[in-house]
């Protein structure tokens, strides 16, 4: 009777375990997996959890998102072959048996995902071994995305990529290093792109909290296609050395324009596309120029255009080749050798330089010189007038100098001297003229003691003295008087009596 008791508990147990056994293998085609082949790749969870796999180091899932599940990273290891693979475990029941295809052209792999109450197997399998040229042809490929892989990781700024959830897919080095928090304002702003496009935009992140320290970044968002539909991939350049840049340059350009806007010479400062990037008050008072036309930035021919038409340069004598001459102006203006006089319709004069600036700039100043022009003709008017009066004397006038020799004369010195009228004065110097002087009424001894006087600046007083006549019966009146500053002034006065003493007052 105890044996039998013994027994039916057995047979009791045994029926218990089948009965579990049969309701945790699945039936009909959906209970069971296909028989394995080598070669096969396995992986089996436990929930999201992988608890074992086969693939060896050929399965590198990259870490990723950290709140990313064992499930998640497998999924985004297969899921470029097999795009409808489920986003969670749990959506394939207990005891069910899933095949799935790949969705990539000339690939006949299979995913067989088999649940059961406690684990979920995946198995991946090629119907057809890849020969050896195929494989050889994939692992060239794969050690080519491995090195593309590499450098992208240690890329010196961040990248990274998230799926349409937001879900972190991949990153590399400088995005790990980067908070999570900086990641998300970078693209807080930014437009979502629509697929196969990009947004771009400059962000800035705070250094500890500080709004006023900040790090640049350059960010651009390139929304891709495939397995994610909506993923995007994230570049953030780090930029600041270009926006401290900027901004001292900016400031620098600010300086410049407050110094400029105290000068009275006009600025114009076209940059390397010959548009205009400076310009300052006075430009606007010499030309007449409106604010709104310079403000638009015009191109250098517009720019000379604009003065031709207000009549604030002077008319071209050949219209047709009037681009031609601007251009040459602006060539001449690069090698730092054009300046030019503008006598305007007016009544105006202006004095126009072009100068070459850094980066292919170039730079054109305004003067208005009418006052000194102005005086210049007043001056060459009285020197005219000064020069008709000695001219007007019988005596033969003289201005000398220590160093600059003969400084101005009259008609009379230069006929009765025998100086061409048409020499330049600054070419003869004191000698010159004493020996001039010797030649016509020879007394040594008296040309040299007024070179000596003139040329040692020992003049103190005015002398006078008398020259015998020559052979032609011609004597000759001598006074020299100082003139201050090295400079005295000889008069002869030709006569017909005898000769007199050397005297002095």
């Amino acid at each position: 009777m105890t044996e039998f008791t013994i027994l039916a508990g057995v047979a009791l147990l045994l029926s218990v375990a089948v009965i579990w056994i049969l309701g945790v293998l699945p039936a009909g085609r959906n209970t069971a997996p296909t028989v394995a082949r080598p070669g096969d790749c396995h992986f089996l969870f436990r929930g999201a959890r992988l608890v074992d796999h086969d693939a060896g180091d050929v399965f590198a899932a990259d870490a990723g998102d950290p709140a990313a599940t064992d499930w998640d990273r497998v999924r985004d290891w297969l899921g470029f072959r097999f795009a409808d693979l489920p986003p969670s475990p749990g959506d394939i029941a207990p005891g069910e048996t899933r095949d799935f295809a790949s969705h990539l052209p000339d690939d006949a792999a299979r995913l067989e995902a088999h649940a059961t109450h406690a684990t979920l197997r995946l198995r991946l399998c090629e119907d057809t071994p890849p020969s050896a040229a195929r494989l050889n042809k994939i692992r060239r490929a794969g050690h080519t995305a491995d090195a593309t892989l590499r450098a992208v990781h240690r890329a010196p700024y961040p990248v990274w990529i998230k799926d349409a959830a937001g879900h972190m897919l991949w990153q590399n080095a400088a995005a790990l290093a980067l908070p999570d928090a900086d990641k998300a304002r970078l693209t807080a702003n930014l437009t979502p792109p629509d697929p196969g496009e990009t947004a771009t935009g400059r962000v800035a992140v705070p250094v500890c909290g500080d709004t006023e320290a900040a790090t640049w970044f350059d960010v651009t968002v390139k929304r891709m296609g495939g397995r994610t539909g909506d993923g995007q991939v994230i570049f953030a350049n780090d930029i600041s050395a270009l926006v401290a840049a900027e901004n001292a340059q900016r400031s620098f350009v600010n300086t410049l324009g407050k110094t400029f806007a105290d000068l009275p010479t006009g600025l114009a400062v076209f940059d390397r596309a010959k548009t205009l990037a400076i310009f300052n008050p006075a430009l606007i008072d010499l030309t007449g120029l409106p604010v709104e036309f310079l403000s638009a930035r015009p191109e250098i021919v517009t720019f000379f255009d604009m003065l031709r038409d207000r009549q604030v340069m002077p008319e071209p004598k050949n219209y047709a080749s009037w681009r031609g001459q601007i251009n040459e102006m602006v060539s001449a203006a690069h090698g730092g050798h054009y300046r030019e006089m503008w006598s305007l319709a007016n009544g105006r004069s202006y004095r126009v330089t072009g100068r070459p600036h850094p980066d292919g700039a170039v730079a054109f100043l305004f003067e208005d010189i009418s006052s000194e022009i102005s005086e210049t003709r007043t001056h060459r008017g009285e020197m005219a007038l000064r020069d008709a009066l000695l001219d007007t004397l019988d005596a033969a006038i003289a201005v000398l100098s220590q160093d600059r020799g003969l400084i101005l004369c009259n008609r009379a010195f230069r006929d009765l001297l025998g100086v061409d009228a048409d020499a330049p004065l600054t070419e003869i110097s004191l000698a010159d003229v004493t020996q001039a002087c010797g030649a016509r009424f020879p007394d040594p001894a008296l040309w040299s003691d007024i070179a000596h006087r003139i040329a040692s600046n020992a003049l103190r007083e005015p002398i006078a003295d008398s020259i015998a006549p020559d052979g032609a019966g011609t004597g000759l009146d001598l006074r020299l008087a100082p003139l201050g500053q090295g400079r005295a002034m000889l008069s002869l006065h030709p006569h017909e009596t005898g000769a007199r003493h050397l005297k002095t007052g």
